[in-house]
Formats: structure tokens, C-alpha cells, sequence
């Protein structure tokens, strides 16, 4: 069971220190405090580059991750034609009357797959009354052969706008796209933590992934609640996160000085930043970190956040090579698709990010 922690009992996430803060070494490691957001090119990955040019790149996917566990990358093969191409068809859908947004509603998902409002599926039924200033629309990616849609939060049962011909097709194309960039990745994570390359191919083979629109309104910093956000202040839930975003910028993430930096647009590029189950699978070597996002442009702003997990039958625990004696497992064994869904369905009751006990205890200052 996963022990979630009400928006409520969390009150002012100003009230939150990043677990990460301090720089002490753990396993022979120190973290360093970043002003920028590394930028790594994955090509070797990519276009099958030589094992020397690939351990290049995972070396510096492991110095990104012990420092702040965010990294953007180029290189990684789909054209920046077709990002921008994404980010189009969600400012349309976004951009059509409130009634047709509607009536692809969430609620009428078993899944939650669909248009999401600012304040959760239900917002009438949320005690919190200062929510994230944003709306959403959430996809999954079409499950492969033999798979059951319905085991999972993250395959298959999504919603799709019919008032908007093409949408769908080319949504499901391009989830397809994020997969397999993000089955390549996770082979770069496996040699960056001294794994065979292979290591975690099995568990990615029929990963997780869900598709979020997030759409973030321009706002009036005088009329906010004190601790509102466009996206509050949290950590992401799986493993590997591969976000794009228009080029209105807003995103920051929270370095090991307990400094928020920017992690600016960077053309063609993707964001990537890994989650909670990666952090428990490292023992905390790697910073499943604090990041938010704050619409000061004047003007909308779109990002595009796939998420992936390991497949949800996978048990995340202390990998072999991030324990000793100095340092033994910190997390219980979890089961991915039960963390993942309990965190997925608080966001969807709240309108803020899930936080789970074991994240809540680490983030309160103290």
C-alpha cells in the first residue's frame, strides 16, 4: 500500500526543503550545485554509436542525475518539425470553447484519460481552493499486443476529440516516437549506474507512458493565493520523464544550493528528468528533484510531459550497485503500477501533484 499525504495536512509547499539540499557525498559522490541545465547529446543512442561514445554519454547522465536529476537532450532523432507540430495541435484543442473540451472530460474516462480543468477531475469535491493554475489534457500510449488496458493507468482508454480530425492519429504516432526514445534512454541510465546496457530492458519492454497536455493560461502574479503555481512545486512519480516545451519558458527545478534555476526552451530539445521510482531505485544517489512552473510571459503557454514508468508489475528496489554497508536501502519495496496509480489518482482529486509520505517526510524542512 502507498501511504499518500492530503493536500491539506501538506499546507504551504514553501514549507518544503529539497531533500537534496547540501551537497554531502553519498557513495563517493558529491553533488554540485548547478546554475545551468546540462545539455547532453544522446546521438550515440540514437544512430548507434560506438560503446565508447555511449559510456561518454552516460557518464554525463550520471553527473546530471547525482546533481540535480535533470539533463535536456539533442540528438535524440525526432525532428524538431514535429515537436513544434505537437505543441500546435494542443494550443488547438486548448484554444476550443469550454463545451467541446467538455465532452471529452476525464470523469467520463474509467482511466481519467481526457481534458482536465484547473482544480482536479472534481474540482467541487477539492478542499483545496487554490489549485494549480492550469488545464490538462492526458493521454496513454495504445497498448501493444497481449497488453490489458485495463491493469494499468498508463496504456490505452484515452479520449479523443472528434471535433478535431487528425488529433488522434497523430498523437498516437508520436507517443510511439517518445517510447522508443525512452527504451533507449533507460539503456543510457543502466551504463550510467556500472549496469549492463541491457540491464533494464526487460521491465521497459511494455512501459508506462502517459501523454500530458499541460496548457497554463497568462496569469496576474497580484491575483494569486500564496502558494498557487501554474504547477506547484513537486517530483515527478515514474522513471524517466521526456517533457518539450513552447518558447514562453517558466520551467525551474531546484539545485543541491536550494536554488530555483531555469531550465530555459532550448530548440529541438527535450527536457528529461527522472522520477520518484528512480530515486528509489538508487538509494537516493540519483535526485528524483523538486521542479514548478510559474506562467509570467503575459501569453499562453503550452509543454508536452511524457511520462514513463517500468511495466506495472515491476518491484522497484535498491538496485545491487547503489547499496553497502554505509549505505543500506532506504525504500521499501514498491510495486511500479501500484506507486504510479496512487499518485496519478490524487493529482486527478486535487488538481496538484500527488505526494506520497515517504517524499513528504524528505521535502519538509527541518
Amino acid at each position: 500500500m502507498v501511504d499518500i499525504v492530503d493536500p491539506v495536512e501538506l499546507k504551504l509547499t514553501a514549507d518544503f526543503d529539497n531533500r537534496y539540499v547540501g551537497a554531502a557525498a553519498r557513495f563517493g559522490v558529491k553533488r554540485e550545485a548547478v546554475r545551468e541545465i546540462p545539455v547532453v547529446d544522446v546521438a550515440p543512442f540514437v544512430a548507434g554509436g560506438s560503446m565508447s561514445a555511449r559510456r561518454a554519454v552516460a557518464a554525463q547522465i550520471h553527473r546530471a542525475c547525482v546533481d540535480i536529476g535533470f539533463f535536456q537532450i539533442v540528438g535524440h532523432g525526432i525532428p524538431r518539425a514535429e515537436l513544434d507540430e505537437a505543441l500546435a495541435w494542443g494550443k488547438r484543442f486548448f484554444r476550443l470553447p469550454l463545451a467541446e473540451k467538455m465532452s471529452v472530460h476525464a470523469a467520463k474516462s474509467p482511466r481519467r484519460r481526457g481534458f482536465i480543468a484547473a482544480g482536479g477531475v472534481n474540482p467541487d469535491a477539492n478542499p483545496d481552493k487554490a489549485p494549480d493554475l492550469k488545464e490538462r489534457f492526458m493521454m496513454s500510449r495504445e497498448p501493444l499486443p497481449g497488453e490489458d488496458a485495463a491493469a494499468d493507468f498508463t496504456i490505452g482508454q484515452s479520449q479523443w476529440p472528434a471535433m478535431l480530425p487528425g488529433f488522434a492519429a497523430f498523437m498516437k504516432a508520436h507517443m510511439g516516437k517518445r517510447v522508443t526514445l525512452a527504451q533507449r534512454l533507460i539503456r543510457a541510465f543502466a551504463l550510467s549506474l556500472d549496469l549492463p546496457e541491457d540491464y533494464f530492458d526487460a521491465v521497459y519492454a511494455r512501459p508506462g507512458g502517459s501523454l500530458a497536455l499541460n496548457y497554463y493560461p497568462a496569469i496576474d502574479p497580484a491575483a494569486l493565493a500564496r502558494a498557487q503555481w501554474s504547477f506547484s512545486p513537486h517530483t515527478d512519480y515514474g522513471g524517466v520523464t521526456l517533457l518539450t516545451q513552447d518558447d514562453i519558458g517558466g520551467l525551474q527545478a531546484r539545485n543541491c544550493a536550494g536554488e530555483w534555476i531555469d531550465a530555459p526552451p532550448l530548440d529541438g530539445a527535450f527536457v528529461v528528468n527522472i522520477g520518484d521510482m528512480f530515486a528509489m531505485w538508487t538509494n537516493d544517489l540519483y535526485s528524483s528533484n523538486l521542479h514548478r512552473a510559474m506562467n509570467t510571459g503575459g501569453e499562453e503557454r503550452l509543454s508536452i510531459a511524457f511520462f514513463t514508468s517500468p511495466a506495472p508489475d515491476t518491484t522497484i528496489e535498491c538496485l545491487a550497485t547503489c547499496r553497502n554497508v554505509d549505505n543500506p536501502p532506504r525504500y521499501a519495496p514498491v510495486r511500479a503500477g501500484d506507486y504510479n496509480n496512487a499518485m496519478i489518482a490524487q493529482s486527478h482529486r486535487t488538481g496538484r501533484p500527488g505526494v506520497s509520505r515517504d517524499t513528504a517526510n524528505r521535502l519538509k524542512a527541518g
